[in-house]
């Protein structure tokens, strides 16, 4: 996938502040779950993996941010991130980061144009 070839993730509405919308992406070849947020109005996207364990985010709450709704939260271990830079904020996994994944938002719609993942056909 290339910057020139955007692919629709989810309509733009869809997105609420402090939501979530979660997909899967090969990435780099390998199957991963994905999402994206917006926080400040600003969509961000990440591979839904903690990086301290190899759980998602969202594995135990539905949720992916914090009561305060300032940072990214795994629901198993409460590690923080910031979500605009995937940068952990927990003093068990400092200098470890969620993986970015490039996104988009444009007329309406949220898009992945990140070069290393592709959509994953949805099971139907």
């Amino acid at each position: 996938m290339s910057k020139s070839h955007p692919v629709p993730i989810c309509r733009s509405d869809q997105l609420a502040e402090l939501g979530k919308w979660c997909f899967s992406v090969l990435y780099r070849g390998a199957p991963e779950p994905a999402l994206v947020v917006r926080f400040n109005g600003t969509v961000f996207g990440y591979l839904n993996h903690c990086a301290h364990m190899p759980r998602t985010l969202d594995c135990e709450r539905d949720g992916v941010f914090d009561p305060s709704g300032r940072y990214l939260q795994c629901s198993m271990h409460g590690i923080c991130y910031d979500p605009v830079s995937g940068r952990s904020l927990s003093e068990i996994c400092l200098d470890k980061s969620l993986t970015a994944i490039k996104v988009d938002e444009q007329q309406g719609w949220i898009y992945l144009i990140d070069k290393h993942a592709r959509l994953e056909p949805s099971e139907s």
